[in-house]
C-alpha cells in the first residue's frame, strides 16, 4: 500500500492543529494566584500572571504621568503594583481585584489589565 500525498497533508494539518490548539490554551489560560503565591517568588519575574486580591488600604495613589500606584494584599502578603491604563470605573480600596501583567521583582507586578467587579444594587 502507498502513501498517497493527500494522506501526508492531512497528517500534517491535523498535527499542525493539535500544536497550534495546545499553545493556544497554555498560553492564555492562566489560573489566578494570590498575592502570597507570587510575593517573594522569583519564578513568575517576567511571566505573565493574574493575581486576585484586594487593593490595601490607604494605598491607592494617581501620580502626575497618569500612572496608577497601589498595594494588592490578601492579609499576609503584598504586592506593589503599577498601573499605565486608563483607570477602572469603580475601582477602591479594600476592594478585591484582578491584577494581569508581569513581575519585574519579586515585590512588584507592572499591570496591563485590571479587573473589577461590577457592583451589585444588592450589596
Amino acid at each position: 500500500m502507498k502513501i498517497k500525498a493527500i494522506h501526508v497533508i492531512v497528517i500534517v494539518l491535523v498535527a499542525l492543529s493539535a500544536i497550534f490548539a495546545y499553545d493556544a490554551f497554555t498560553s492564555y489560560i492562566n489560573p489566578y494566584l494570590t498575592v502570597s503565591q507570587v510575593a517573594g517568588n522569583e519564578q513568575y519575574i517576567g511571566k505573565e500572571v493574574q493575581i486576585l486580591d484586594t487593593v490595601a488600604t490607604g494605598s491607592l495613589n494617581l501620580k502626575e504621568d497618569g500612572s496608577l500606584l497601589f498595594n494588592l494584599t490578601d492579609g499576609q502578603s503584598t504586592i506593589a503594583v503599577t498601573y499605565s491604563g486608563v483607570q477602572p470605573q469603580g475601582l477602591k480600596e479594600g476592594q478585591k481585584i484582578v491584577v494581569i501583567g508581569k513581575p519585574v521583582s519579586p515585590y512588584h507586578v507592572d499591570a496591563t489589565q485590571l479587573l473589577v467587579k461590577c457592583p451589585s444594587k444588592y450589596e
